[in-house]
């Protein structure tokens, strides 16, 4: 038990100023996104010329259903982890969104190499083409979304590194950290089990990014809790999703390290998502869980283990979202 570079110009929405999230729909305030996933993959389409085995996530009647389901149990926002290239489709997401009533926050970025066609013109940009790359998907539209009248803008940054840094794309992850920095856009970190994650901070912070900035996905896969705590106490968000996955072992691992979290008064350094690449997670499409677990399986833990109504609500939503406003210290660009 607990015991407790070059400014883009835009319309003046002025997100950073009103503590506005961006969505695929446009800012929504982050004390109204609510009940919030923080790290799924809603669409993930086919990727010319790669092999199968891939995750792929294209039935939108089915995600549509669930998105719906999510919402009728209280879920307000979902946190797509998708980045450009490798399966996203920023005009599904518009649809799905609008269908559902679910608001869904997008990301510009990279993800792995092994997730793209061997040809994708990432892998051979240099830092100022791919930095440009990334801060016009967040000031003017994800690439795929320019045709339409009113383009979709990514919320935040993802980066993917490899389970070392030295292995990680070092031109690619400075030329985000320089996106992040022009743009005040949230950073948010792929590690590969949680690997090297002290070191990948401390690069990040070494660009300029400072640790309230920063999301640390997947840490729970590794459940070291003095490790936690000291990323923590920099003032790091980590974020958890392997409560669906029992290869990772969630009552021996996430629910206990949540719990020591909590107990030691970090309860802010900590966001809950479900990471449901995997179609089999998916109630409608697959029999798992669904989104709606969240709602429905999580929270009722988070309550039965003791965490406070203000501890969950930092854990499923405000932790996340209030992260997501644009940071104004490091930002020239005018949202």
């Amino acid at each position: 038990m607990i015991t407790e570079a070059r400014p883009l110009s835009q319309p003046n929405d002025d997100t950073r100023a009103n503590g506005m999230i961006v969505t695929v729909t446009g800012p929504v305030a982050s004390d109204k996104a609510g009940v919030t996933d923080a790290h799924n993959h809603l669409w993930v389409a086919a990727v010319d010329g790669m092999g199968p085995g891939l995750p792929q996530l294209t039935d939108q009647s089915g995600i549509l259903d669930e998105l719906v389901d999510y919402r009728k149990a209280g879920g307000r926002t979902q946190v797509d982890c998708q980045p450009g290239g490798c399966g996203r489709d920023g005009q599904k997401l518009l649809e799905l969104s609008r269908a559902s009533g679910v608001h869904v926050v997008a990301c510009t970025g990279f993800h792995l190499e092994r997730y793209y066609p061997p040809d994708h013109w990432l892998w051979g940009a240099d830092i100022d083409k791919a930095r440009v790359h990334f801060v016009r998907e967040i000031a003017e539209g994800m690439e795929e979304t320019r045709p339409l009248a009113q383009p979709v803008r990514a919320g935040f940054i993802k980066i993917a590194c490899q389970p070392t840094v030295a292995a990680s794309p070092a031109i690619l992850i400075e030329a985000a950290a320089g996106a992040s920095l022009e743009t005040g856009a949230l950073t948010g970190v792929h590690t590969e089990k949680g690997a090297d994650a002290e070191t990948i901070v401390a690069l990040l912070q070494r660009h300029g990014i400072a640790a309230s900035r920063l999301v640390i996905f997947h840490m729970d896969k590794r459940p070291d809790f003095g490790l936690h705590r000291d990323l923590a106490q920099q003032g790091i968000l980590l974020e958890y999703d392997t409560f669906y996955r029992p290869k990772y072992r969630p009552e021996q691992n996430v629910w206990p390290l949540l719990e020591s979290m909590v107990a030691a008064g970090l309860d802010r350094q900590v966001a809950i998502g479900t990471d449901m690449a995997d179609r089999a997670l998916w109630s409608r499409l697959g029999g798992g869980p669904g989104l709606v677990g969240l709602v429905t399986r999580i929270v009722p833990r988070l309550q039965e283990i003791g965490c406070t109504p203000a501890t969950i609500k930092r854990l499923v939503g405000e932790n996340i979202t209030t992260r997501l406003v644009r940071a104004a210290s490091h930002s020239n660009t005018s949202f």
